[in-house]
């Protein structure tokens, strides 16, 4: 994989949680990171349990260099929102991460 195949810019983002003045807990979203991805689909897969409107959800992976992603973060690429489900190290060479997301709609 060369430079050039990383053509996307995504943004690489943690959850933060704050307490609110009434007691209850606040989640947003903090920037950790800019990246060039190599975004690639995976497919999709429907869940439903037969009373509730079923949920898709697709998948995708995203190749970077190596850096501080973690499961439970989040990346933007293209102005969509995929959680990161996991993170494998060197892979498809050394110094470089494969990024495995998903995103539901309901």
């Amino acid at each position: 994989m060369t430079i050039a195949a990383l053509r996307t810019l995504a943004v690489l983002e943690a959850p933060t949680e704050a307490e609110t003045v009434f007691g209850g807990r606040t989640r947003n979203w903090t920037q950790v990171a800019a990246l060039w991805v190599d975004l690639r689909p995976g497919g999709h897969r429907e869940a439903g349990d037969g009373v509730a409107r079923p949920i898709l959800t697709e998948t995708a992976q995203a190749v970077a260099r190596s850096g501080v992603a973690a499961r439970g973060m989040r990346l933007k690429a293209g102005g969509e929102p995929w959680r990161v489900v996991a993170v494998v190290a060197s892979t498809p060479k050394l110094g470089h991460m494969t990024l495995k997301l998903e995103r539901s709609w309901p």
